[in-house]
């Protein structure tokens, strides 16, 4: 991978650290500095930090519109992008996506919840760019994805998680065998869990170390588990980087 030239002459990568787990790469660092360097992608699939963002939740929560603004003009090709919001998010955030609108998609959950006067809980994706490809069972694109229970959103550390079910049923739908999908704001690594279960591959940014861990954390055992029926990856290869600066972006 290209790296960056600093004002010495010295090359350094646009990353702290590095995980390679299967078919999945994970990036600690800046994805305002890690996505110019990588190569086209198939899909965008991200649940980027909110315009309506709590305070202090995660890093960069003053100014969510300028840092997607940011990101969707550092982005790799793409064929398509999924962006996944609350409910009572503008979606005129959006607006820094360049590409057609295809559809939005509800992640529902079974028990509503209370957001102030708006009686909602569920998340909305919002899909632009092209389709998946045209086969048996995947001919008309859903527009709503399995209600998840309560339980199905389980705490992990992270405090904008998202549901699993709900992941894996959207990139099950957003991208086709062998595709790749990035996630520039990883977080918890939910996205690339779903990845390592579908068999596609992911690349995922995340800013915050400790989140980064999570991510790599939950990526491996989704690999380890018995039931995926494909191979285990080999040992993580990490490259951690002395010295390298990363800004301060990141979410769920």
């Amino acid at each position: 991978m290209g790296g960056l030239v600093t004002g010495s002459g010295n090359t350094r990568a646009p990353y702290v650290r590095k995980e390679v787990i299967g078919d999945c790469t994970l990036y600690l660092g800046d994805c305002l500095e890690v996505m110019p360097k990588e190569a086209a992608v198939d899909a965008v699939v991200t649940d980027p930090v909110w315009p309506n963002v709590p305070a202090d939740s995660v890093p960069v929560w003053e100014d969510p519109w300028g840092l997607w603004a940011d990101a969707c003009r550092c982005m790799p090709p793409h064929q398509r992008i999924i962006v996944v919001m609350r409910c009572d998010s503008d979606p005129r955030f959006l607006g820094s996506v360049d590409g057609p609108f295809l559809r939005s998609i509800q992640l529902p959950y079974v028990m509503p919840g209370y957001l102030g006067r708006v009686l909602g809980g569920d998340e909305t994706a919002y899909w632009f760019g092209t389709p998946i490809k045209r086969a048996p069972g995947r001919m008309v694109i859903p527009g709503r994805a399995p209600a998840v229970q309560p339980h199905g959103r389980k705490p992990n550390g992270h405090p904008m998680s998202r549901a699993q079910r709900h992941f894996d049923w959207l990139l099950d739908w957003c991208t086709d065998e062998g595709e790749t999908a990035l996630d520039p704001f990883m977080g918890s690594g939910t996205t690339g869990v779903a990845c390592a279960r579908l068999g596609r591959r992911f690349i995922g940014i995340e800013i915050d170390p400790g989140y980064f861990d999570l991510a790599c954390r939950r990526v491996e055992e989704a690999y380890r588990q018995a039931d995926l029926f494909i191979s285990a990856p080999p040992k993580p290869a990490q490259q951690l980087l002395d010295g390298a600066a990363i800004g301060a972006r990141t979410n769920a």
